[in-house]
């Protein structure tokens, strides 16, 4: 038998099937099919774990409907002394001892299959669980890692968490379990034990039938307040989850404006209604489970009174009413474990149509087709043969939402030249770079990279070819090295430590505890804001790509850190094409051309020298960039 490490590989192979399949929503008229239809494609790689777990809980029924024959042969035959009949023939039992010695034995036969079948097809459902949650939550973080801006923007990371390490994948885990190893052997002792009833006593069966009825009534009634509240849940549970997500990740911010007590205020309420859900979802279910456990109550103490009726006229033995009352509860047990599935189904189905909304989802920068995609390399090396520009904007039209950016802007840029984007907050500087990498797409017009459109390459090879290096980077949880290598995995130890020194990364790393070795920690605790800045720079040069963007990179740092960033960014302008989106003009006085933007307009462009010189936009903002310099040099006097 297969590993689940095995196992697991596997369906890491065949995730792209998975993924391939058609995604068809829940129908309301029929939510049970939708759900199976919408999870079937997970658990594909593991129908022979479901095959052999529900063979292996068949036999355990067998062996649970039976166990209850020795108890009524035990009274009956071996101690009352009625005759015992097999197969419909009688059998001597000769010394009664000897006897219920062997009916002992066959108990802890019984016994033993149960518990041995059951062992083992448990260990198939633990494979039929975690490798289909793999699955899942394989397929739900790559389509996530592979979505628009547009996505990231009305989604939290807390939210998506919730979904991939939360409630709903645990929901999902727990009704794996109950349907394909208890279901199983619930309806074969549920046949078995029926047929033994009725066998004994058709009236005390009616009673038995009639209160399963009257469950089953309650049942239908009760599922749709539990999807009810399963869904309120998770709704509180998502508000939850991505609040906590942004108040940790604004955590110095909070600090900063001293609004500890209004956070944990707002944090508190949305605690508290997830509170109260979390008190009336699973509250409701016991409410709900209550009425048919009231049934099998009444029930019981009907078959006690009319059995009892039944033992004192001579109509069937002592034992026969032992076995009756204990397959009754064998039966009951079942149904009431049945009611209890259906509501896991309901939870279940809540938490796979939030999941599966999610996958179904589309990306607004579609996958351009594999036979129709562009190779960068050989384009780059066509439009530079032709005199093409490296980068060309024509008639673009953006909007984010109703909010309009760009409006027929049109613009290029050669290759080798290093280019500057100024402009006041809000102007469109980074929105024109994020369109560049085709972080998001373009309304109207066109972006070109190498004379061909940014759709005709895949997405993955278009952002290959940028180096970006953003105002405020990102660092993971790692070392300094690991943060480094992280975009390029294969890079050699002398090709990290060159990038490592172009970036002057060296400035400082040797002063860390264990160097480049140093757990620097989540959101880089305990770095400056220019060190984080030096290794972002050094993870874009390790990249190698063909155009570096420095998204206003330099615009909170000290003068030392801006000095070396500078440095570096000045070398890389000699070997490479490099757009800069400037936030401290002094930090561009070297490019080659300067694009002034004003609301999504360019209305100046030309060297930084030129601009200077005039009485435009560009000559506005040094201006204003050098009084409020020296309102700092020369403070008032109190």
């Amino acid at each position: 038998m297969k590993t689940l490490e095995k196992e697991t590989v596997k369906t890491a192979e065949e995730k792209k099937i998975v993924t391939q399949e058609k995604h068809k929503p829940f129908k309301k008229e029929d939510k049970t099919a939708g759900f199976w239809r919408t999870l079937f494609p997970y658990m594909k790689p593991f129908r022979k774990n479901i095959i052999v777990a529900v063979f292996l809980s068949l036999i355990t029924g067998v062996c649970v409907s039976l166990q209850p024959l020795v108890i009524k042969y035990v009274v009956d035959s071996g101690i009352s002394g009625a005759p015992f009949v097999l197969f419909g023939k009688t059998v001597p039992i000769g010394d009664p001892i000897i006897f219920i010695a062997i009916l002992a034995g066959a108990y802890v036969l019984f016994s033993l299959g149960r518990i041995y079948t059951w062992r083992y097809g448990y260990k198939n459902i633990l494979k039929l669980q975690e490798g289909t949650l793999f699955n899942l939550r394989s397929t739900f973080f790559g389509h996530v890692q592979r979505m628009c801006m547009h996505f990231r923007d009305k989604n939290s990371s807390g939210e998506l968490y919730n979904y991939i390490m939360g409630a709903p994948m645990a929901n999902i885990k727990s009704f794996l379990a109950s349907i394909f190893q208890s279901v199983p052997y619930q309806a074969i002792s549920l046949v078995i034990s029926l047929v033994l009833l009725i066998s004994y006593n058709l009236y005390l069966t009616l009673i038995v039938v009639g209160a399963a009825f009257v469950m089953a009534f309650f049942n239908r009634r009760s599922r749709k307040k539990i999807r009810e509240v399963s869904r309120s849940y998770l709704d509180a549970e998502k508000q939850t989850s991505h609040y906590v997500s942004d108040a940790l990740q604004g955590g110095e911010a909070t600090k900063m404006y001293a609004i500890e007590d209004a956070s944990i205020a707002a944090f508190d309420q949305r605690l508290n209604t997830l509170r109260m859900t979390g008190i009336r979802a699973p509250f409701t279910n016991i409410v709900e489970a209550a009425k048919p456990e009231i049934v099998q109550y009444v029930c019981t103490a009907l078959v006690y009174f009319v059995g009892g009726l039944f033992c004192l006229r001579g109509e069937i033995q002592v034992g026969e009413l032992y076995l009756f009352i204990s397959t009754m509860g064998t039966i009951f047990s079942v149904i009431i474990a049945w009611l209890n599935l259906f509501f896991a189904q309901s939870t279940a189905a809540v938490a796979l149509e939030r999941i599966d909304a999610i996958i179904a989802e589309h990306s607004t920068t579609p996958e351009v087709a594999a036979d129709s995609r562009r190779s960068v390399e050989i384009e780059k090396a066509s439009a530079i043969r032709h005199g093409k520009p490296c980068i060309a904007f024509h008639n673009v039209d953006f909007a984010y939402g109703d909010k309009l950016v760009f409006e027929n802007l049109s613009c290029e840029l050669k290759y080798g030249e290093s280019l500057a984007l100024v402009g006041g907050s809000g102007s469109g500087k980074s929105t024109f770079t994020k369109l560049v990498m085709r972080l998001y797409e373009v309304n109207g017009g066109e972006v070109l990279l190498h004379d061909r459109n940014v759709k005709d390459y895949a997405t993955h090879d278009l952002r290959l070819s940028f180096g970006v290096v953003p105002q405020n980077p990102y660092i993971f949880h790692g070392t300094v090295w690991d943060n480094i290598r992280i975009v390029r995995p294969d890079a050699s130890n002398l090709e990290i430590i060159k990038a490592m020194e172009v970036a002057r990364v060296h400035e400082f790393v040797n002063d860390l505890p264990r160097g480049w070795s140093t757990l620097i920690g989540d959101g880089a605790l305990g770095l400056s804001g220019g060190q984080k800045q030096r290794i972002a720079i050094a993870r874009a040069i390790l990249k190698n790509p063909d155009i570096f963007i420095f998204d206003e990179a330099t615009s909170a740092l000290d003068n030392v850190s801006e000095r070396l960033i500078q440095e570096a960014m000045e070398e890389l302008m000699q070997s490479h094409t490099v757009i800069f989106v400037a936030h401290r003009l002094s930090t561009i006085r070297n490019v080659n051309r300067i694009l002034v933007f004003d609301h999504g307009e360019i209305v100046e462009e030309g060297n930084y020298d030129t601009l200077a010189a005039g009485n435009g936009v560009f000559r506005q903002l040094l201006d204003a960039a050098e009084g409020k310099l020296a309102r700092f040099e020369n403070p008032p006097k109190f």
